[in-house]
């Protein structure tokens, strides 16, 4: 495939992330039960596929209506590539089980990789055909997270128009304790940032309060409340619920409100900036894997990597060629209305980043800043955007920058390829970025 073709056939939406789970929740509701063996047999040979890097055979294992959606053989190889960033080299199927119901069984296997166990489910059909494959991991908590000193509390946050559903964690014993509130990246997420096996935020959040700083995180207003195309902007999206979140710390009973920081990651490290000049009052700013470059110059090269990564085109992709073709060049050019859907967001949301000088923002606030970034993230790079946060920020004594080897945009360990189906494969933040998360802040 050309490079052109190939960039514009990157374009996966943001529901790559939850199909790395795949048919996480299918059957959930039925009765377990022993399954048929042929069942097993399927599933075990699928996966044996997989470990031999076999995918154009998994694939042909699928039934022919979910085999485009599904079963694509590039797919497949990046769900695989996905166990082994985190697991590391396959060992052995450990364990089957079987839960039938509504004319299809779903087959669990716990796969043992070098580095740890990790579950997948195949559902099977009647006719022993795969229907799809995903990681079922469960989330765990890190180790440096001590349960016994961190206490949480469930709220709702009251934002114009609506609720937000969020999570207050506290050190169990402290008072005027530092604050953070934690803001979310781009896409629909919930308070816990939750991708099968792994969840960002609770690990900060859980984490921080180990080491006696509180949090408030919170689920983000899409798709909690109803947003229409052209309300559809950074500020409605992000910055004015964290603003509310900030004010809303600020009351916790045992938090210091002269010493709350917003954590923005991703977009909302971008966005943290913003969040700081109009508050006016933050104690420091932290951006987490922020992008710095255009928004649309780093959505290609996120998509173009999705695309190119592994040896299996991913076919599925070459029906959006042409309409990715004509968007990114609108968004480029900026010509496009605020109520058309451009790269899966409306243009009101491409034009509000036009209008935000997120550089000159960050140089212009009275509060120190802290970027941090790993060196396994495909999303944003150390190489050009912590860079050039870097370069804007030069010469501010207030502007701290640190890198991580072998952590993704999750700030979770891996190796190899950098693949979004890793990020539904149970995995924790890197301790070292919560210690020093909590020593800057401490510093604060």
């Amino acid at each position: 495939m050309a490079p052109r073709r190939r960039t514009v056939l990157a374009a996966v939406s943001t529901a790559t992330a939850s199909a790395a789970a795949g048919c996480a929740d299918l059957l959930a509701d039925t009765d377990d039960e022993s399954g048929p063996t042929s069942d097993e047999t399927v599933a075990t040979a699928f996966v044996e596929n997989l470990a031999n890097g076999e995918f154009e055979r998994a694939s042909e294992r699928f039934v022919s209506s979910e085999r485009d959606r599904y079963g694509d053989p590039g797919r497949l190889e990046r769900l695989w590539m996905g166990y082994g960033a985190v697991g590391g080299s396959f060992e052995e199927i450990a364990d089957t089980s079987v839960t039938t119901g509504d004319g299809a069984s779903a087959v669990d296997l716990t796969l043992s990789f070098a580095r740890g166990d990790h579950d997948c489910r195949v559902v099977v059909d009647a006719e022993s055909r795969i229907v799809d494959c995903g990681v079922t991991d469960e989330y765990e908590r890190p180790s440096y997270v001590d349960s016994s000193a961190v206490a949480s509390e469930d709220l709702s946050l009251s934002v114009e128009g609506c609720s937000l559903p969020g999570t207050v964690t506290t050190p169990a014993d402290g008072d005027g304790v530092p604050g953070v509130v934690l803001v979310h990246d781009s896409g629909p997420v919930t308070a816990d940032t939750a991708r099968g096996g792994t969840q960002l935020f609770t690990d900060l959040a859980e984490g921080l309060a180990t080491q006696g700083i509180a949090t408030l995180r919170y689920d983000k207003r899409v798709p909690a409340c109803e947003v229409t195309g052209t309300e559809y902007t950074l500020d409605r999206v992000t910055v004015d619920d964290a603003l509310v979140a900030v004010e809303r710390l600020r009351s916790v009973e045992g938090v210091d409100p002269d010493r709350i920081t917003v954590v923005g990651h991703g977009l909302g490290g971008r966005a943290a900036p913003r969040i700081a000049a109009r508050d006016g009052a933050l104690a420091g700013v932290v951006g987490l894997a922020a992008p710095a470059r255009p928004f649309h110059e780093l959505t290609l090269e996120q998509l173009e990597h999705k695309a190119s990564v592994g040896s299996q085109e991913w076919g599925d992709l070459t029906s959006v060629y042409e309409t990715w073709t004509d968007e990114i060049e609108r968004v480029r050019s900026g010509e496009y209305e605020a109520d058309e859907t451009l790269l899966n967001k409306p243009g009101a949301f491409w034009q509000s980043l036009e209008s935000y000088d997120h550089l000159a923002t960050a140089a212009e606030i009275d509060a120190p800043l802290f970027f941090l970034q790993g060196t396994r993230d495909f999303q944003v790079s150390a190489d050009d955007d912590l860079a050039r946060w870097r370069s804007d920020l030069e010469g501010d004594s207030a502007a701290d920058f640190e890198t991580y080897d072998g952590l993704n945009h999750l700030f979770m360990p891996g190796e190899g390829e950098s693949v979004e189906f890793a990020y539904a494969v149970r995995n924790n933040v890197d301790e070292a970025v919560v210690t020093d998360l909590s020593d800057w802040i401490d510093g604060l």
